[in-house]
Formats: structure tokens, C-alpha cells, sequence
């Protein structure tokens, strides 16, 4: 495997340090209830999705979980909205018009065509008199059915956020045309960051959010990985063994061919008495260097100790042509 290329590996040392941020650890506990309560959620969106459940029902969860996460999710803007429509919207139109823009759209393409035809539901209630022009705003729907599908699939829709669409419209990301249009755009860009990095909606968004406020410095890669390194040892040294693993992971997220992590993470899950992800480390280690010694004795050991004839063997010969190629180069 090759190292990670320039933007990815821009990206993932922009997430490093940011999960090592006074920033991340401020917000953990809010970035915990959140998640909590759209799992919480969850059931009820499928359910009023359904016709298990109606609006009220699906207005009166949403607002008690809010209120349960200190109104951290849903937020209070969606609280509100929900209260406007509630009130401005003939039920009979509301229901299976926010029925069909709550289902999850199949693509950001199919997410905009979603939130247009939410848009000109809330217009015809304007039109009928019965909903204000000033609470029929169209960024409000889109906040509103964002969060709706963030509730279902929360990898994959994230809630709307200015400061991060702001930072991406600082890098080309993502245009400033009008809600509908910027959302697609938007989603889009947060799923390929999330391919790109590993990190989820919630954790991008505090991400692009400290990029916009200047709250965090992206190092280069090469001393990202030597930091990682660094503090991978250190988190060992002390007994931590889950934050060394995933230390080490960071550093190879960025060159999967360092030997000394993938040799470390060996030992480290062998101790733990996982035995088959160290043979994984060992053969990719094995992979990046033909020539280590240690490493082929010590795979061919769990190969052994796991009864894998098999690759034990194959391990044993492939190991024996490599030494008797290199003693016809001596």
C-alpha cells in the first residue's frame, strides 16, 4: 500500500490534531448527547415515516428529547420550526407532505428535490393564509429535514452547520446559492471527507467548525506520524493499550508501510490475546518487509499456535526462497 496522497492526508492530520484539541474535548460531552438522542430518536422517525405515529407524536418526542440533551439535539431551531408548522400548516397537508421530505433520499441529488418540494408545501401555506411569510423561511426546512434524516442514518446526513458549510465555501467545496442547492452540496462534500478520514458527521462538523474559527494548526504529515509514533509509545509505556492501537492506526492511516508500528500493534494485540489481528499486523508487515526477520519468526509462530498448516507452510517456503535469493546475490 502506498502512502496516503496530499489532500487525504491533509485531512486526516487536520482531524488528528483536532481530536487532540482543547476544542474536542470541550464539546465531547455535547458530541455524546447528541448521538444519544438521535439513537433515541430513531424509532419515532421510522415510525411517524410509517404512519405508526403522527405529527403530534413525532413533535412531542422530538421536543422531550431536546429538552432531556440540554437542547442539544434537535436543536432549539428545530424545536421551533416544528412549533410553526405545527400551528401554520393544515394538518392534512403537513403530514404526508413532511412524511415525503422526511424519507431518506437516495443521494445529496435527491436530498435537493426533497427539500424544494418541502419548500413549496410551507409556500402553499403561505399562500392560504395560514402561515407566516417571516417563519417560512427556506434554510428553516432545511434544518428540519436534515435532522430528520441525520436521526435515520447519522453517518451519512449531517445536521447544518454555518461555520462548517462557511469553511468549506472557503475552499471551493461548496457554493452560497440557496439552501436546497448549498445543503446537496454540503452533504456531498461531508461524505467524501468522511470516506477520506474515517470520522463521522458530528466529529466533521466540530472539525470544520474549529478550521473556521483558526482554533487549530494542521501539521505536516511527516510530523504527524512521528507524533502519532510518539504518543502511541507513550500511551503503551503507561498501560493504555486501546489509545496506543489506535495511535499507531493514525500514524499508518497516513503510511501503511511503517514497520515499527505495524511490528508494535502485533505485540500489542498478541498480548492482549488477539491472536488473528496480530497475524494481520504480521502479514502486513511481512508484506512491507520481505526481510524482517523477526517478524517472519514470529508469524510463523501464531501460524503454528493457531493449528493454520497452511500458511504456516507456505510462510516457511516463502521464507527459505527469500534467504536462498539472497545468497545467490552474495
Amino acid at each position: 500500500m502506498e502512502p496516503a496522497d496530499q489532500e487525504t492526508a491533509w485531512w486526516r492530520c487536520a482531524l488528528y490534531a483536532y481530536l487532540d484539541s482543547e476544542r474536542a474535548a470541550e464539546r465531547a460531552d455535547e458530541d455524546e448527547a447528541r448521538r444519544t438522542a438521535a439513537g433515541a430518536l430513531k424509532d419515532t422517525v421510522e415510525g411517524f415515516l410509517e404512519g405508526r405515529w403522527n405529527f403530534g407524536t413525532l413533535k412531542y418526542r422530538m421536543d422531550g428529547a431536546s429538552a432531556e440533551s440540554g437542547y442539544v439535539f434537535p436543536p432549539r431551531s428545530v424545536s421551533s420550526t416544528l412549533s410553526d408548522i405545527a400551528l401554520g400548516v393544515p394538518l392534512d397537508d403537513l403530514e404526508p407532505g413532511l412524511r415525503r421530505a422526511a424519507a431518506l433520499p437516495e443521494d445529496p441529488g435527491a436530498a435537493k428535490g426533497s427539500l424544494m418540494d418541502l419548500e413549496d408545501l410551507m409556500e402553499q401555506a403561505v399562500a392560504g393564509g395560514s402561515l407566516e411569510r417571516s417563519k417560512a423561511r427556506p434554510e428553516r426546512w432545511v434544518s428540519l429535514a436534515a435532522c430528520l434524516w441525520h436521526i435515520q442514518e447519522p453517518r451519512s446526513w449531517p445536521l447544518v452547520s454555518e461555520g462548517a458549510m462557511a469553511y468549506l465555501r472557503s475552499r471551493g467545496e461548496m457554493s452560497d446559492l440557496e439552501p436546497a442547492h448549498d445543503y446537496a452540496e454540503y452533504a456531498a462534500a461531508m461524505l467524501r471527507l468522511s470516506d477520506l478520514t474515517g470520522a463521522d458527521m458530528v466529529v466533521l462538523e466540530g472539525l470544520l467548525e474549529a478550521l473556521e474559527a483558526g482554533d487549530i494548526e494542521v501539521p505536516e504529515a511527516a510530523d504527524c506520524v512521528q507524533d502519532s509514533l510518539r504518543r502511541a509509545e507513550a500511551c503503551a509505556s503507561e498501560g493504555r493499550t486501546e489509545e496506543a492501537l489506535e495511535r499507531f492506526e493514525r500514524a499508518l492511516s497516513l503510511d501503511p508501510r511503517i514497520p515499527s508500528a505495524l511490528r508494535r500493534k502485533a505485540e500489542l494485540y498478541e498480548a492482549k490475546g488477539l491472536i488473528m489481528a496480530a497475524i494481520g499486523e504480521l502479514e502486513a508487515l511481512m508484506e512491507a518487509e520481505p526481510e524482517d526477520r523477526e517478524g517472519h519468526r514470529r508469524l510463523v509462530a501464531l501460524y503454528r499456535s493457531q493449528n493454520m498448516v497452511r500458511e504456516h507452510n507456505l510462510e516457511v517456503r516463502r521464507w527459505k526462497a527469500l534467504k536462498e535469493a539472497k545468497g545467490e546475490k552474495q
